[in-house]
């Protein structure tokens, strides 16, 4: 086969994994806030073991694999109480065994604190680095647009958190 050829499968192979990845973050976050709690594991099985980070303003930066468990087992859990991930418009380049990727998301959510329901909508950062012939996180940076609660919506209240 041509070698030229041989690499763009690659390429379309690999951006092709890293969006099922993607959407497996989604299937499993949304569990996982739903009480279903083993999907934080499921999750943490798709970083690497190599000081990972993730960034979620206004939540912090959390670096290293216990610190980003502890991130969405504690954290993303007392924040929400249901998500529905949806992520759209990716943007993925990969070079070798590293890729980065750019996603919109928007999130219909409960927000546990105050039992309300809000829109969030955020831009995902990512790096991956691919292992043993799997995709995984190196990183994962979320800012986010707006949270705002369902019945005021983001104009009149954009941010229903504060840091």
């Amino acid at each position: 086969m041509n070698p030229g050829l041989e690499k763009r499968i690659r390429i379309l192979e690999d951006i092709e994994a890293i969006r099922k990845l993607k959407a497996l973050y989604c299937y499993l976050a949304d569990a996982a806030i739903a009480g279903d709690t083993a999907k934080w594991d499921d999750l943490m099985a798709r970083f690497t073991d190599h000081e990972p980070w993730a960034d979620f303003e206004p939540f912090g930066v959390h670096k290293g694999k216990q610190a980003v468990a502890s991130f969405f087992k504690d954290t993303v859990s007392s924040f929400l109480s249901y998500s529905a991930h949806m992520v759209s418009n990716p943007i993925i380049e990969v070079e070798g065994n590293q890729a980065t990727g750019r996603w919109y998301v928007d999130v219909p959510c409960t927000v546990r604190p105050v039992n309300r329901p809000a829109w969030l909508q955020a831009k995902y950062e990512e790096a991956y680095v691919k292992e043993e012939g799997l995709w995984k996180w190196k990183s994962i940076t979320a800012r986010f647009d707006f949270i705002s609660p369902f019945d005021e919506g983001w104009v009149r209240n954009p941010m229903i958190v504060s840091p």
